[in-house]
């Protein structure tokens, strides 16, 4: 269950092994674009505007809006109507209002707006990410023992090299306040990996001057 590229190459693996047994539950139809953002925040035909909104609440705003979220590369949405079409897999466009377990052990789907049921031996969630900061509460006990600042989204607030204190650095989704919505993807590490080892390690952390929190 999902529109995104994890739903459809995980549904595509599974209809390969088992042909005719597997179906690609999605909200929408397939939503097509290379990458999970434009490719202009790749490099700095974006980001140089992005590291000038100093208002931390505008710059989640505009990661949110920068994101192609649930979408697929167009080679792989062509592989998922290949399949669908010649009944290697069923596709199924719908949204789930209920489920529940039947006495078999299957689980059913009851879909939206009197588009029927789903009864499957099983059910793959591939929803994406939550809005949420990682961590959960061992995150959240750290931030309030230490201090450690953050936005009102509740992500943190680093410096340029990535440093949210003394000798602690963030990547990935924590870092996206800073990188910006390329954070979670490759193009994202490798530039945090980047911006750690350029600072030298030096374990120092300045506040920064200038922006709203």
């Amino acid at each position: 269950m999902g529109g995104g590229i994890s739903a459809a190459q995980t549904a595509l693996a599974l209809a390969q092994q088992q042909p005719g047994t597997v179906t690609l539950l999605t909200r929408h139809a397939l939503r097509q674009h290379d990458l999970d953002s434009d490719p202009g925040w790749i490099g700095p035909k974006y980001q140089a505007g992005f590291q000038q909104i100093t208002d931390y609440v505008q710059r989640r705003m505009t990661i949110q809006q920068a994101r192609h979220r649930g979408s697929v590369p167009p080679d792989v949405a062509e592989q998922v109507q290949q399949a669908a079409q010649v009944e290697r897999l069923r596709l199924v466009q719908a949204e789930v209002v209920q489920a529940d377990q039947q006495d078999s052990g299957q689980i059913r789907l009851i879909l939206a707006d009197g588009a029927g049921t789903l009864t499957s031996a099983g059910v793959l969630l591939a929803t994406g990410f939550a809005p949420q900061r990682p961590g959960g509460a061992w995150l959240d006990a750290a931030i309030t023992e230490l201090g450690l600042p953050v936005a009102p989204c509740g992500y943190p607030i680093v410096n340029s090299a990535l440093c949210w204190t003394d000798g602690l650095y963030v990547l990935g989704p924590l870092a996206e306040l800073e990188i910006g919505p390329v954070a979670r993807n490759i193009t994202g590490a490798r530039q945090a990996a980047e911006r750690i080892s350029q600072a030298g390690y030096t374990g120092s952390y300045r506040a920064i001057k200038g922006r709203k929190v």
